[in-house]
This record gives C-alpha cells, sequence and structure tokens, in this order.
C-alpha cells in the first residue's frame, strides 16, 4: 500500500495544533466572514467538527492510554534488572576464570548500557546473550551461590519485557496502518477547511490589519506553535529517601508516543526544569545511582507542571 501524499506543509502532529489556532481566529473574526457566503453557518460549526476528528486520529485517547501503561511496564521492567544483574556479577566474580568467558563478557554490561539508553531492544539481545552465558556456566554459578531459582528470575524478566515490547510493537504497527487511512481525513481538513480559512483571513486582514493577518499565514503559526511549545515547563526538586537534595540526578522525560526523550541533570539543591516540550504523554524517569523514580506525566502546552521527585 503506497502512502498517501500530504497536502499540508506541516507535520501530522502540528496540523491539529495550527488548525486549532486558525480556527480561534475563525471565531474571533466571524463578522469579517461573514459576508463570504461559503463561510457562514454551518461552516464554523463543520470546522469545528472535523477539527476534533484530527485531533483525536493524531493522539487518539486510547492508543495514548494504553501506551502509557505499556511503556511503564518496560521501563519499570528493564530498570528492575539492575539490581539482579548486579547480585549476578558478584557471582560471576567469584567464578572467575573458571567461566567459559571473561566477566566482562557474560553480558551485564551490554545490558546495563542498553537500559541506560531506553533500548528495550538492546535490552532484549543482551539478555538472551546473559542468559545464554549463564546457562553454560550453571554448574559453576551454582557452586558460588547463584541458584537455579536466580538463574529462572532472569529468564522470566526477560520473557516478560519481551511479551510487552511485542504488545507495544503491535500497537505501533496498527497506529502505523491507521496513519494510512487517516491521511485521507487530514488532507481533506487542510483542503476543505483550514488552507481556504487561512487564505480567506489573510486576504481579508493583509491591508486593514497586519497584526489578523498573521493570524492567518501559516508560517506565523508555525513559530507561534514553538513559542509556546518554549514555553512549556517540567520543574521540580529531586531528594532523597531523606528528604535530601540530590544533586546531578538524571532527568529523563520520555513520550509514550514515541519521539525525542528530553535529558537534563538536577543542581546542587536538586532543582531541575525542562522546558520546550511538545503536548503529550510521558514517562519521567529519574536516576542517580541505584536510586530510581518513574513517574507517568501529561505535559500542556504553556503550562508549568511542578513535580517533585523521591528516589528511592
Amino acid at each position: 500500500m503506497t502512502l498517501e501524499k500530504s497536502l499540508f506543509p506541516c507535520r501530522i502532529v502540528e496540523l491539529p495544533i495550527i488548525g486549532g489556532y486558525i480556527y480561534n481566529s475563525l471565531v474571533r473574526d466571524v463578522t469579517n466572514f461573514a459576508p463570504y457566503l461559503s463561510f457562514g453557518a454551518p461552516y464554523p460549526a463543520n470546522y469545528h467538527s472535523k477539527l476534533l476528528l484530527v485531533e483525536d486520529a493524531v493522539s487518539p485517547v486510547i492508543f495514548i492510554n494504553q501506551m502509557k501503561i505499556i511503556t511503564l511496564n518496560l521501563l519499570t521492567d528493564s530498570y528492575g534488572l539492575r539490581p539482579m544483574l548486579n547480585a549476578a556479577e558478584i557471582f560471576f566474580n567469584s567464578a572467575g576464570s573458571g567461566l567459559n568467558v571473561l566477566v566482562k563478557d557474560m553480558g551485564q554490561s551490554q545490558v546495563r548500557a542498553a537500559i541506560t539508553s531506553d533500548d528495550v531492544e538492546g535490552v532484549l539481545f543482551g539478555m538472551k546473550n546473559l542468559n545464554k552465558n549463564i546457562l553454560n556456566n550453571t554448574a559453576l554459578l551454582v557452586t558460588k551461590g547463584m541458584t537455579l531459582a536466580m538463574q529462572t528470575a532472569l529468564i522470566t524478566a526477560t520473557t516478560n519485557i519481551r511479551n510487552t515490547n511485542d504488545a507495544k510493537n503491535t500497537m505501533v504497527g496498527v497506529r502505523s496502518e491507521a496513519t494510512f487511512s487517516n491521511m485521507t481525513l487530514y488532507n481533506a481538513f487542510w483542503s476543505d477547511f483550514l488552507s481556504p480559512t487561512r487564505t480567506t483571513g489573510a486576504l481579508i486582514f493583509k491591508i486593514s490589519d497586519k497584526a489578523k493577518y498573521k493570524d492567518y499565514v501559516i508560517a506565523q503559526m508555525m513559530a507561534r506553535m514553538r513559542h509556546d511549545e518554549a514555553q512549556t515547563q517540567v520543574h521540580g526538586i529531586v531528594t532523597d529517601a531523606a528528604h535530601l537534595p540530590v544533586n546531578k540526578a538524571k532527568v529523563k522525560l520520555i513520550p509514550v508516543d514515541g519521539g525525542r526523550t528530553r535529558t537534563v541533570y538536577s543542581d546542587a539543591e536538586g532543582n531541575y526544569v525542562l522546558s520546550g516540550m511538545m503536548a503529550t504523554a510521558y514517562n519521567m524517569v529519574v536516576t542517580k545511582g541505584s536510586l530510581l523514580n518513574i513517574t507517568p506525566i501529561t505535559v500542556v502546552t504553556r503550562e508549568h507542571i511542578e513535580l517533585n521527585v523521591v528516589i528511592v
């Protein structure tokens, strides 16, 4: 199947945002549009109805809510491997040169790096290697205290992560397929409502009102969207279980629907600030050494959200 070519000069995720800006301008300036019968009733209502359909297609509520749970479980299970890896490495060190590979090649370092990078595929690949090496050295590791139950726990954890990741990939695949049919909706919204409104509004105000004229220029809408994103902020204080500020804690904001991860570090007083994010659902992962906190959060454009975090 060939993806229908988009007719609009922006990313799909930006289409409902720009459409919303121009709809608000249309409502404000409805009397100026009144002489042009094509834009009379029920045009504004129909515009708004189509806008709602586009918003739901771009960020479907059910999909986002399901992805919140899946991505939260993936992060929790992946980071939950870290104490298990630490314990396993103690047994590897005890076995030393008796292992059939070097301790550093058993696979734990590879898994740790993948966890830090939030690379689930890398975690699964590394765990496959780790579990294989443990199996090949079971007899020796048992003599060092690594029980079969401990080994089974690692395999079970790997299976859980794989199953959850498969569920995520299935959902992403379904979402991608939906894009093929949704492109028709997006193009129709652009052709039938957004483009005629912005063209007409620009012509109405080009001479009489330069400020309102800019409200119908796509380039200005793009700049406004970037400005609004820049004003969006998540901030707070990172503390430990003793309520003491944590310096240089790593704070990551990971979009549940994919996209750019934002990362900052807390200062000596535990303060952190993340800004310039798109309005969507995220998982916030805060780490410092073995300390960890994973918190779901939904960001709203131009809002300043205070989220204090305790890592334990």
